[in-house]
């Protein structure tokens, strides 16, 4: 990789970190996921507000923002993403992951953002090869894939978002 192609990475890093994008707690969403790096130390939170999705868990105490789920232990996808933000307590990789995530994800539907989290995720599992050349901003963390220990601050909010989407009451671990 170039020098120049480097720094723009960086830059591109540093700007989300120094920047995040949609870094606030959601009045009243529909869904919510917390995730925590035990490695690190990152913890994070996802929220998700999705058209037409009656707010959920109210009947039950602690179950707030966790959609119902199916008989058979799946839960129901909304249609889409209107709104996606975070909260985050960690590295500048973990910031700068979650802060790319919030603006790929924004708008799309369930589907597509499932899918999408799911291709990153692939892409930086061990031996994964480049596999980077479609997924945005996310290109600027590849680096991180020669140091295996910070993967797990890359795909942190990415697992976290899964869990959000799926209804997943307990807490994300990247362990």
């Amino acid at each position: 990789m170039s020098s120049e192609l480097q720094s723009l990475y960086q830059r591109t890093v540093l700007e989300h970190c120094r920047s995040p994008r949609n870094f606030h707690a959601m009045d009243e969403p529909d869904r919510v996921a917390e995730g925590f790096n035990p490695l690190c130390g990152d913890k994070v939170t996802v929220y998700l507000r999705t058209p037409g999705e009656e707010q959920s868990g109210s009947e039950q105490p602690g179950r707030e923002g966790i959609p119902p789920s199916r008989e058979d232990g799946t839960s129901s996808l909304p249609g889409v993403i209107a709104e996606i933000s975070f909260e985050a307590a960690g590295c500048a990789i973990c910031l700068a992951s979650a802060s790319m995530m919030t603006e790929i994800l924004d708008g799309e539907t369930a589907d597509q953002a499932k899918q999408q989290a799911e291709k990153v995720l692939d892409a930086f599992e061990p031996g994964a090869g480049n596999g980077l050349g479609d997924l945005g901003e996310i290109v600027a963390l590849g680096s991180v894939r020669a140091y295996p220990s910070r993967i797990r601050c890359v795909t942190l909010p990415w697992k976290t978002f899964t869990a959000a989407l799926d209804g997943e009451p307990d807490t994300v671990s990247t362990e």
